[in-house]
């Protein structure tokens, strides 16, 4: 009893966001400011730097009885989506932490000062907007990864659902390979900060056959999407892709590529892209029973969104995800 008692103040200690006060990063109000873009909004100003210290960090280590990968546990950044830290990025770690990974996660938008799950962030936020505030946050907290004493650093992966996946993408091409053994990439729409020219590590995509989440039309699916240039935001700090020519102020009427047609080409190359379309499947698959819906916004504007999968679909997802790590360590 004694040393389960230890064992779990331990894991309690791991899991803390309480770090040394000089690695807190504490966003100032003036570093984020919402502007109208048209029809939605967007984030200008310098935007938040990753803060582990913030109140959304946890870096939480392997269940007790998980398998033993190691001296040092590998760690899974995961990168959340368009609504912020919620129960599919929680379920993700939780299943991580089942199996001996490591995780990471935050909420890139409370560290921007807005609230999660709120109708700003989920309906009237641009992609671009939202993308380049969890690729801030995203970048920061690999940087800070890179450094910890609590895990493997030679052994880590990036995780992202939605506008979280376009920002592990994008996560793809700016890591080093030295740390980064891959990425996996759930839902991703192209439209935001675009993708990569290049990616330095393994990909793994991962799409539902019916998601199409956040669709103008029922038939409007994620992987076939490919929105005009207008929809991209050029993001400096993102490595160089094809919203560099690909952006509101940049050709704005021409398609951007599709998620399919980015993949089509990176395969082309002789990259190490991997593209699995998951039948029946919706946004945010591996953790909910499949669902859709529909909403009309202001303007007349219709939002559809299609999420989950079937029990023995989810099961399978997740066997892939975990093949795929395991492969890779």
């Amino acid at each position: 009893m004694k040393m389960l008692k230890t064992l779990v103040l331990i894991g309690a200690l791991f899991g803390s966001s309480v770090w040394a006060q000089s690695d807190c990063k504490p966003s100032s109000p003036e570093d984020t400011q919402i502007v109208d873009r048209g029809p939605v909004k967007t984030v200008i100003g310098p935007l938040a730097e990753f803060d582990p210290c913030h109140k959304s960090v946890r870096l939480d280590t392997p269940t007790l009885f998980a398998p033993k990968r190691g001296a040092k546990p590998p760690l899974v950044i995961i990168a959340h989506g368009g609504g912020g830290l919620g129960g599919y990025e929680r379920d993700f770690a939780k299943l991580m932490n089942q199996q001996g990974y490591a995780t990471l996660i935050f909420d890139a938008f409370q560290m921007n000062g807005l609230t999660t799950g709120s109708d700003l962030v989920v309906y009237f936020m641009s992609n671009g907007g939202r993308q380049r505030m969890i690729f801030k946050a995203t970048l920061g907290a690999y940087r800070w990864a890179i450094q910890n004493e609590k895990v493997d650093t030679q052994k880590i992966f990036i995780q992202g659902l939605s506008n979280g996946a376009a920002v592990a993408l994008n996560m793809a091409g700016a890591v080093d390979s030295a740390h980064v053994r891959g990425v996996i990439a759930e839902g991703g729409p192209s439209a935001g900060i675009g993708f990569p020219d290049d990616i330095k590590v393994p990909v793994l995509l991962l799409y539902g056959s019916a998601d199409n989440y956040g669709g103008l039309r029922q038939d409007d699916w994620m992987h076939l999407r490919a929105m005009p240039c207008g929809y991209n935001d050029h993001y400096p700090l993102a490595p160089e892709g094809f919203a560099l020519s690909c952006h509101r102020t940049s050709n704005p009427f021409n398609p951007m590529p599709s998620p399919m047609g980015w993949y089509e080409t990176l395969k082309s190359k002789g990259k190490d892209v991997r593209f699995e379309l998951i039948e029946g499947g919706g946004h945010g698959m591996m953790f909910a029973d499949f669902s859709s819906s529909s909403r009309q916004l202001s303007g007349g504007r219709m939002f559809y969104r299609s999420q989950g999968a079937s029990a023995d679909t989810r099961q399978k997802l997740q066997k892939m995800v975990l093949d795929f790590l395991a492969s890779k360590l």
